[in-house]
């Protein structure tokens, strides 16, 4: 009895974060197994093969799985209640969204690039009947194509009214926030020093520039306390935003 609520305990230890799952998720599986190879003594010799193959090859396919996790994905295997504070839990959520950002802003300006170039044959082949490309107009279509992509993959941020700051736009890509709390974390980012953490609704706002309306989250809906996480999984489409919208931060 004392050795199973040893069990239970750990379980319940293990089970606080995702690391702890993975974890306890493969004592189970490896459990299981040698005690089914153990305790079946029935087993014929070919039938105990593949329980012991398994149990030689687990552990291996194991650690491959956990060093990529380690090495790609490591800010995943954490719970907000490992760290010490919100402070740190925010920063590493920050350096993950910059990584996803980045690469994001990198494939637009890579598709960017490889426009230039289409448009920069097809012009040469049209003007070249005439001589040297008329490069005024070359540059001209290139800069309506790069802002018809932005409008079609990015939004608009405007803080500068916030942040008394006229710099303080920045244009980021739709399909790096796969839903409106991933969105409003990046912000936050960018204000962090005017505001408190969780305080969407209380401390800023979001108001769309095409309809003025505010954008309230799920806190807000559902008329929770501010000042620890709570998660909005809806999609930017489903609160009303649009690529090309651009949304003022405003004091409440």
């Amino acid at each position: 009895m004392e050795s199973m609520s040893a069990v239970l305990s750990s379980a319940k230890g293990l089970s606080r974060n995702p690391l702890g799952i993975i974890a306890l998720f493969i004592m189970l599986i490896y459990g299981v197994a040698a005690l089914t190879l153990g305790a079946a003594t029935h087993l014929l010799e070919n039938e105990r093969y593949p329980i012991v193959w398994f149990l030689v090859l687990f552990p291996v396919l194991v650690l491959v799985v956990f060093s990529w996790l380690v090495s790609g994905h490591h800010e995943k295997l954490y719970a907000p209640a490992d760290y010490k504070d919100d402070k740190s839990f925010l920063d590493g959520l920050s350096h993950s969204k910059k990584r996803r950002v980045a690469e994001i802003v990198g494939q637009q300006d890579a598709m960017k690039d490889r426009v230039q170039e289409i448009v920069k044959g097809f012009i040469s082949e049209s003007y070249q009947a005439e001589g040297e490309v008329n490069k005024q107009a070359f540059e001209q279509t290139m800069q309506e194509i790069e802002s018809e992509i932005d409008k079609a993959t990015s939004i608009t941020i405007d803080a500068r009214e916030f942040l008394d700051d006229n710099k303080s736009v920045y244009k980021i890509p739709v399909a790096a926030y796969g839903c409106f709390g991933d969105l409003t974390d990046e912000v936050y980012f960018m204000i962090h020093s005017h505001v408190r953490p969780y305080h969407y609704g209380v401390d800023w706002l979001l108001c769309n520039s095409r309809s003025s309306d505010a954008i309230r989250n799920m806190r807000m809906i559902e008329r929770k306390p501010a000042g620890k996480p709570y998660g909005d999984p809806r999609t930017l489409k489903e609160v009303g935003i649009n690529p090309g919208d651009t949304l003022i931060v405003k004091r409440v």
